[in-house]
């Protein structure tokens, strides 16, 4: 089993300075405070070390620098020929802000996805790096997945072009593979990844899902190396976080993996917790449910896992969830007391997302029990005690909506310093949000109208949290909701 982590561990507190928000390559890669100055900053000035310059978030150009140097943006150009100047933009820019944020999403898990060097050598690869790059941009411009503005339009269509021959070429390689009768699939899980991450950037919930099949499909017929086994453990992590962005009832892989706590958690949960730790050990605790809910699911379609004991699909003990969410609880209300200078919009959204987890939690258990022979049809049965749950979401994030305060682009829990020093969107950061319980109740409600209510909310005045999209999320619940109702009166 591998250990994958989202977040970093807390750090402890120091004394604040001014962050820069850019610096050269080399100061970078020496993690040194880098002075800005151009063309060529004082460290390597005073040091004699060539100096790399500066990368232009929204170019993906270098700035400044020596003349003479060989920056290591300008050598990473793919072998694969490139048709224009978008294309070059776009693959520069993969390298200056995706990978980046990427990499900031998994942290300091020992891995860093070789990405681009696997473009030098497989055009699927290539055109692959090269349209999630441009999607990248086009979220620098707006950070919204949402038709008014033309630049972004542009930079859209242009990466969905690109897409479009990553998966031609893919295509091809997958037939000639099969023609030949030979095993040369060792990108493939690699392609995959990058194929899904487009998806999400543009809201594809189906071609995600589609991609995700395949590629898992892929990676179970191909031979375990050491170079597909990262990507293998990457899919698997993708596919978890899956089953909770779109509220999933059915998974393809039985693989999982383990998510180390953001900070450990005192257990039980001490009464006097201040509201970052509130907030930390409630991040563990959904982390925990993501992976039960995993493994619940993988086990569909498998008789013999489907009878099995908890202990037998996962080592996450629910009724151990249930207990630190009731102390979670408590330790709450005591921090309100306590804190009562606590914000508002901190305050909602720990309610609001201790509430989803509950729900979410519940859900897993109930169904669990009415999958069990003679239980009858989950469908069947409401528990209308739960009920008030979702209506308390949905009112909770309309009074902080009525509010006109503006969404945070960075959370300070969610350990996303590292992009805010550089001006770089959380594209890949599953924080907690609004967003995610607000969707839950648009899929999961037993009241239609409460659903209709939340899918409005979320389109309505669209708003951004990491990796949320209130257009987006809201997009695919309208057209689940839309499915249902025609289910209902067919």
């Amino acid at each position: 089993m591998t250990d994958v982590v989202l977040v970093r561990r807390a750090k402890k507190s120091r004394t604040s300075a001014p962050k820069s928000r850019t610096g050269c390559g080399t100061c970078k890669i020496r993690h040194k405070r880098c002075d800005e100055a151009k063309p060529i900053c004082a460290n390597c000035s005073k040091t004699g070390r060539i100096c790399d310059g500066y990368i232009d978030p929204l170019t993906g150009g270098r700035v400044g620098g020596h003349a003479t140097s060989v920056s290591r943006v300008d050598c990473i150009v793919p072998r694969i020929p490139i048709a224009n100047e978008q294309e070059a933009q776009g693959f520069r820019f993969f390298r200056a802000a995706t990978e980046i944020q990427l990499g900031a999403a998994l942290q300091n898990h020992g891995w860093a996805p070789p990405l681009l060097q696997l473009a030098h050598q497989d055009p699927a690869i290539c055109h692959a790096v090269i349209a999630t790059g441009i999607m990248s941009k086009r979220y620098q411009i707006n950070e919204l997945f949402t038709p008014w503005n033309e630049q972004a339009n542009s930079l859209y269509h242009s990466a969905l072009g690109q897409y479009c021959k990553a998966v031609a070429c893919f295509r091809s390689q997958l037939e000639k593979s099969l023609q030949s009768e030979q095993v040369s699939l060792g990108n493939a899980a690699a392609c995959c990844v990058l194929l899904i991450m487009f998806e999400f950037m543009q809201g594809n919930a189906d071609g995600l899902l589609t991609h995700l099949r395949s590629a898992i499909k892929l990676v179970e017929s191909v031979s375990e190396s050491p170079q597909t086994k990262p990507f293998s453990d990457l899919l698997t992590l993708l596919e978890i976080i899956a089953t909770t962005w779109l509220n999933l009832d059915r998974a393809f892989s039985t693989s999982s993996i383990h998510f180390s706590d953001i900070r450990p958690s005192q257990m039980p949960l001490p009464l006097h917790s201040d509201p970052q730790m509130l907030h930390y050990d409630l991040v563990n605790v959904k982390n925990e449910v993501m992976i039960l809910h995993h493994a619940i699911v993988s086990a569909r379609g498998d008789v013999e896992r489907s009878r099995v004991g908890w202990e037998f699909l996962t080592n996450v003990e629910p009724q151990n969830i249930r207990f630190r969410l009731d102390v979670w609880r408590q330790a709450f209300a005591a921090a309100c007391q306590k804190h009562q200078v606590m914000p508002g919009y901190h305050h909602s959204l720990l309610r609001a997302n201790y509430l989803v987890t509950v729900l979410t939690i519940d859900a897993i258990l109930d169904d669990k029990q009415l999958a069990k022979p003679g239980r009858g049809d989950p469908a069947d049965v409401v528990d209308n005690s739960k009920s008030r749950g979702f209506y308390e979401i949905v009112e909770i994030t309309e009074a902080i909506l009525e509010t006109g305060q503006p969404f945070s682009r960075y959370e300070v829990g969610a350990q996303e310093e590292s992009l805010e020093a550089i001006g770089l969107l959380p594209l890949f950061s599953f924080r907690l949000s609004f967003i995610q319980p607000l969707f839950y109740v648009a899929q999961s409600s037993p009241d239609i109208q409460l659903r209709r209510r939340a899918v409005q909310l979320l389109c309505e005045r669209p708003w951004r949290e990491g990796a949320w999209d209130s257009f987006i999320m809201g997009s695919i619940a309208k057209r689940s909701l839309e499915t249902s109702v025609s289910t209902v009166y067919s």
